[in-house]
């Protein structure tokens, strides 16, 4: 089945580039759009698998409407704009992938929309090497709190299901645990992080790692 995209770029020639290459690959255009706000009436409309979305635009920018686009339709970003705060703002608010303008050739661009209208992600090599390092930091910031707090490895599961939300009942389901001995465990945790309640702890826990 053919993929259906969408080209959102402010500069025309761009967006003639972008299609040609979709094109010759065998994809489907259904939509340009030249600013963040038309993105949004013309992915309404077509529904596309996969939106390609620069970043930089007039209007509204690609991060602006990222996390709207991203409920209607795949996003891959495209911005000639390396920086680990772009990239990770753009996979924060849903992007499927990330494209730089400074590396993109045809092959890339159609692994990439082919890879995430099947429901998998793309990052271009700079982006990979952003999310391999944010990943690398956060293991190695958990280590140090783990370090810190002498929290057993139980407590550690606790804090990673009170950090989503969980209520004790719902946490003691999901450990297979009684109610009271989630209390008991979240009370001997509360001790070691030197706080008096949940919502301090995860305060706590968040501000180490």
């Amino acid at each position: 089945m053919t993929i259906r995209v969408a080209v959102v770029d402010d500069n025309p020639m761009v967006r003639a580039g972008l299609r040609a290459m979709l094109e010759l690959g065998g994809l489907e255009v259904v939509a340009e759009a030249g600013d963040g706000r038309a993105a949004l009436d013309v992915v309404a409309r077509h529904r596309p698998e996969v939106t390609l979305l620069d970043h930089r635009m007039p209007v509204a920018d690609g991060l602006q409407v990222l996390s709207h686009l991203a409920d209607q339709t795949r996003v891959l970003l495209l911005t000639s704009d390396d920086s680990d705060t772009v990239i990770t703002a753009a996979l924060a608010r849903g992007a499927s992938g990330f494209l730089s303008h400074n590396s993109l050739d045809a092959g890339e661009l159609l692994r990439a929309v082919r890879a995430v209208a099947a429901g998998e992600g793309f990052l271009a090599p700079v982006a990979a090497a952003v999310a391999v390092r944010q990943l690398r930091d956060r293991a190695e910031r958990e280590s140090a709190a783990r370090i810190r707090f002498d929290l057993t490895r139980r407590e550690r599961e606790l804090m990673d299901l009170l950090v989503k939300g969980m209520t004790n009942a719902e946490i003691a389901g999901h450990l297979v645990l009684s109610e009271k001995t989630v209390k008991n465990h979240l009370n001997h945790m509360y001790a070691k992080l030197g706080v008096r309640h949940r919502t301090e702890a995860v305060a706590r826990w968040q501000g180490e790692v």
